[in-house]
């Protein structure tokens, strides 16, 4: 694997981390009242792009539980929300925002929204860079499990 990729993914990593805490202040206004919980199985299917930012640090990724329906539970829901950090969560888990998660973003303070619009956006652009990098053949050794 070339430094290059796997510097572009640390980054991606940190930026999962970072915006983690910022991203929660809003859940936890949102999440608990709701009565349609929204974190389903088809949500937290690993792609490609998962695929490629994990495999680049040398993650595996989980199997999917073949017995939930894409409409189901996620099976990495917890009693509390995700059990699994933001960063090792499928890409769909951080950027699904759901209407009354929108609008706290909307009602809330606008520097803490713009901090995350501009988080997500960085985001988008250094995964595209990964996708970028793997499909010119920069890097063929990471693996797609």
């Amino acid at each position: 694997m070339t430094e290059e990729i796997r510097s572009q993914a640390e980054q991606l990593k940190e930026l999962l981390v970072r915006s983690s805490p910022l991203i929660e202040e809003y859940t936890a206004m949102v999440c608990p009242e709701c009565s349609d919980v929204c974190c389903r199985q088809k949500h937290g299917t690993f792609r490609e792009a998962d695929r490629i930012y994990l495999g680049a640090l040398g993650i595996e990724i989980p199997p999917s539980d073949p017995e939930r329906t894409p409409e189901g539970p996620c099976q990495f829901m917890g009693p509390t929300g995700c059990v699994r950090p933001r960063w090792l969560r499928p890409f769909k888990c951080t950027w699904y925002f759901c209407e009354p998660l929108l609008a706290a973003l909307n009602e809330g303070p606008q520097k803490k929204a713009r901090q995350l619009s501009a988080a997500l956006q960085e985001m988008v652009d250094c995964i595209y860079q990964l996708e970028e990098k793997v499909r010119k053949g920069e890097e063929s050794e990471i693996a797609v499990k």
